[in-house]
């Protein structure tokens, strides 16, 4: 195995917990899970992301249905655009400044797997849950129920034993009877003994309500590393689409030097991580491309000194915050006008770097998305023929200062570059 062994894969948080990181080391480097997507505090996490979109309607209720490729709202380019929308951190993305669109798919975050088999939201508002899925209507958009995120393996293997699988199903179903118009199960870490329990349950929610979309979120592959994705062929047999987790793909690792959150492609093998790499090894392994999605990062990832860049020796230098500290709108609000913005012409990325720590977090080189990189990754997904792109999550994007009309600039580039 060649270095920089980390990691496998990215996760989606919970509201009430810090990003988790899981590391095991293994031979010339390590195999890491890892949840983002909380809602504050600082952030160590080293992954991101997840999503779906879909067709929508259900036989007992919700919306039309619309094309899997998605095209919701007057979209022409046939790809889809979920955003996962944090239900914990409602007041940071108020419903009527969300920027429909840029938008074909919206992912109600999270719905988090009992033991007998119900489901809660995080958040605890179902109330706020309903207008959401009211307004995501109401503007030609399609909604989906995610279900899970971080370190949600546990809850959803006892929701789908032996005895509780069918109240579980039960669960999901009357969400799509609520309203919504898919469901994104984010079984996370999803091991391969998990995968003919997540097939099966996408058959018999599909076969109570064939109309509904199907979505699960799945890793990011490290080249590195021997990993086991055979079994992607099957679960996209029973999925309408399988987006790829490319946020938050870097970390302070053994054997690593600094690299990007989102990067496109890369050539190094102590910096192994691309959006490019995960996808064709899941087309090596039998993924249908138009099933394929890949992810937008609404958040960025902060080194220590001595990194001021990507592709650096680490030296002692460590990840010191990332999603949920450091969303999009942070970077925007405190260390863009005070760094130097510059581009990575072969991951495809921009990032800022500084001579010296930057209040407040003593950042020293950020990794983020912005609007160029995403009008790369529109590209390549042009290029590629992929499905389309999910972002974690929306409500790190707002720039509440913003001029109206100016306030969500990244699902605007989305809207210019992948949907357009």
């Amino acid at each position: 195995m060649m270095p920089a062994g980390l990691p496998r894969s990215g996760v989606h948080s919970r509201s009430v917990l810090r990003v988790l990181l899981r590391v095991v080391l293994a031979t010339a480097g390590a195999w890491v899970v890892c949840g983002c997507g909380n809602d504050s505090g600082d952030a160590d996490s080293l992954s991101g992301g997840a999503g779906g979109a879909g067709t929508g309607g259900t036989d007992g209720g919700g919306s039309g249905a619309a094309p899997i490729g998605g095209s919701a709202g007057g979209v022409t380019s046939g790809a889809w655009s979920m955003g996962y929308y944090a239900s914990w951190a409602a007041s940071q993305y108020p419903i009527d400044e969300i920027e429909w669109s840029g938008l074909t798919h919206l992912a109600v975050a999270f719905y988090m797997p009992q033991s007998d088999g119900s489901l809660n939201l995080l958040s605890g508002d179902d109330a706020y849950a309903a207008d959401l899925v009211a307004a995501v209507h109401d503007h030609g958009v399609l909604a989906v129920a995610s279900i899970g995120g971080a370190d949600s393996g546990d809850a959803f293997r006892q929701a789908t034993a032996s005895g509780t699988l069918d109240g579980f199903v039960d669960s999901l179903v009357a969400l799509l009877d609520a309203g919504y118009d898919g469901i994104d199960i984010d079984w996370e870490p999803l091991e391969t003994t998990d995968e003919a329990t997540a097939i099966t349950l996408a058959d018999a929610v599909k076969a109570a309500r064939p109309s509904a979309l199907m979505t699960i979120p799945i890793g990011y592959v490290n080249p590195n590393l021997d990993t086991d994705i055979s079994g992607y062929a099957a679960i996209a047999d029973a999925y309408d689409q399988l987006n790829i987790m490319s946020y938050g793909m870097a970390g302070a690792w053994p054997g690593w030097n600094s690299w990007h959150s989102s990067a496109l492609y890369q050539t190094n093998s102590a910096t192994p991580l691309s959006i490019d790499g995960s996808v064709g090894l899941y087309i090596e392994a039998g993924v249908p491309v138009d099933k394929l999605g890949i992810g937008i990062g609404f958040y960025g990832l902060c080194y220590s000194e001595p990194v001021t860049g990507p592709d650096q020796a680490l030296d002692g230098a460590t990840i010191l915050a990332s999603d949920g500290t450091m969303s999009y709108a942070n970077i925007m609000g405190s260390y863009y006008e005070a760094g130097v913005r510059q581009w990575d012409a072969t991951a495809r990325v921009p990032y800022l770097s500084f001579s010296s720590p930057q209040a407040p977090d003593g950042c020293t080189y950020i990794s983020y998305d912005d609007e160029q990189s995403i009008q790369e990754k529109a590209d390549y997904l042009r290029s590629q023929g992929l499905g389309g792109v999910i972002q974690w999550e929306i409500n790190e994007g707002y720039l509440a200062s913003a001029p109206a009309g100016q306030r969500s600039p990244l699902l605007l580039a989305v809207r210019d570059y992948v949907l357009d």
